[in-house]
């Protein structure tokens, strides 16, 4: 099996996949080994990838909040959090980030309090964009993702003054150095997931080969038997790998299949 992150490990420049990685990812396939995306981004950023519907068994997306399947575009929030823990949080969330914007994710839209939110995501809407003073919580059919922002910040910083805040059933996570802390329910990380999706399949940690880049895709790296941290990943993500690859934008994820395969 081999699992990999989108944005910065699979997809290059753009959100684009590029026809050697494709290829690698079919003939992976072809040799029987199943292929998944373990994602932060919901269904919608792997459909709106044409490309990557022919080349995946499954995606586990929102950090494994969402079980989707690419044949039939069916999406399965299993790992939502609940509105009262949501609320609270946000709550908490506001008051240790000064200048924060807040959004929702629901698997199907995202609920954001500014267009701020809108800044450096690719495929991200649809929006539904409420004024500052609106009930963000109750406005959210559910709750895939609790997203904060803070302009001009560092997910690292923001991860340091959050430190302290703790909620019942809730993993934070940022991406190093974008501004963006996001909060899923504890059982919506990539490793756990990951490994529930395996196990009801017979396989194991040694069986699996997974490729990230930043720090939540650390437990995914971590659990798989063998994994590959890309060329610009975050110092977490490598410290979680047993091996490294190049950049996306060198096709590094073809570059190992190829080499795992034979096929180089």
């Amino acid at each position: 099996m081999i699992a990999t992150d989108l944005d910065g490990t699979l997809l290059g420049p753009g959100g684009l996949l590029s026809e050697r990685n494709q290829k690698a990812l079919q003939t992976a396939r072809e040799h029987g080994v199943l292929t998944v995306a373990v994602t932060a981004r919901p269904p919608r950023a792997v459909y709106r990838v044409p490309e990557l519907a022919g080349v995946l068994d499954a995606a586990l997306c929102c950090t494994g909040a969402i079980r989707y399947d690419p044949a039939t575009r069916a999406a399965d929030l299993r790992h939502p959090i609940p509105t009262p823990v949501a609320r609270d949080l946000y709550e908490r969330l506001r008051a240790a980030l000064p200048g924060a914007v807040f959004a929702v994710e629901t698997g199907e839209r995202q609920i954001a309090q500014s267009p701020a939110l809108q800044e450096g995501v690719h495929l991200g809407d649809p929006w539904t964009l409420l004024d500052p003073d609106e009930d963000l919580i109750g406005a959210a059919e559910a709750v895939a993702e609790l997203i904060v922002r803070v302009p001009g910040s560092t997910g690292t910083a923001m991860s340091e003054r959050t430190r302290h805040i703790r909620a019942p059933g809730v993993s934070l996570w940022h991406w190093g150095s974008f501004p963006e802390i996001e909060c899923t329910a504890a059982e919506a990380n990539k490793g756990a997931a990951l490994a529930a999706w395996c196990a009801e399949r017979g396989i194991g940690p040694a069986d699996a080969v997974a490729f990230g880049d930043m720090p939540n895709d650390v437990s995914m790296l971590a659990w798989a038997g063998r994994s590959f941290a890309m060329g610009r990943a975050h110092p977490e993500a490598v410290a979680a790998a047993t091996d490294r690859a190049e950049d996306a934008a060198e096709d590094g994820v073809a570059r190992a299949i190829e080499t795992l395969l034979g096929t180089a």
